[in-house]
């Protein structure tokens, strides 16, 4: 898909037919299907995009601010992952522009969010990503969480009892304003979390509840923040 040079007219099936919108692109594809936005590609979204096709990819093309764009809009969970295995890789997510539930939140097995950009400003007064219910063995990988203003809430929480879920090479920075919460939190017992490499920046805090376990390879912070694991 494209929201530059694509038309919802298209199949998306060809490279040089590209269909303009997300939720286009989403409708005419099928279980393990794949994505691919193109670069310099944004949209706000003022209403919930469900992700319903188990296995499927979205991908981003490009570097940096010309990763493709997903700006929330309205009080939602902008993009929601209700089948398995749904998987992430190279968006960005600008601060929003109303106070959203979520930017993001898997509510399905196995999912994966990998090398993506979450903003975080005046609006984003709930957390930008959520691991809900039935949400064991999702990945959040080489991603980072950045506020830019006016201290938002939180930028991962997991909400809902899950397994095995892996959290590695993830940065948590406060910038100038810091957050109203915790960074990053677990507010309801997690088994097997596995954290590796995580960076905790400029105010940022990670907290936990009582049940769960954890393997830890590198949760640090930069002295400004505090880790809070419960017993």
């Amino acid at each position: 898909m494209d929201t530059i040079n694509g038309n919802n007219g298209n199949s998306g099936l060809l490279p040089e037919l590209p269909v303009a919108t997300i939720a286009q692109a989403v409708t005419n594809s099928a279980a393990n299907g794949l994505i691919v936005i193109g670069e310099g590609s944004a949209e706000t979204l003022a209403l919930s995009q469900g992700f319903a096709l188990a296995g499927l990819y979205v991908i981003g093309c490009g570097m940096g601010a010309l990763r493709p764009r997903y700006t929330c809009s309205g009080a939602v969970s902008m993009f929601n992952v209700t089948a398995a295995a749904t998987r992430f890789r190279n968006l960005y997510f600008p601060a929003s522009t109303a106070a959203a539930t979520n930017r993001l939140a898997f509510v399905a097995a196995s999912g994966e969010l990998r090398e993506c950009y979450f903003e975080c400003g005046a609006n984003d007064t709930n957390r930008a990503v959520r691991v809900h219910t039935g949400a064991s063995n999702t990945n959040i990988l080489d991603t980072s969480f950045m506020t830019t203003a006016s201290r938002p809430a939180v930028g991962l929480e997991f909400t809902a009892a899950t397994s095995d879920c892996r959290v590695e090479r993830c940065i948590f920075d406060g910038g100038s304003f810091g957050w109203t919460d915790n960074a990053f939190k677990v507010t309801t017992a997690a088994t097997r979390l596995t954290i590796e490499d995580v960076s905790l920046l400029r105010r940022s805090d990670f907290s936990s509840v009582t049940a769960s376990t954890y393997q830890l390879f590198g949760l640090s912070t930069d002295g400004t923040g505090s880790v809070d694991i419960a017993a």
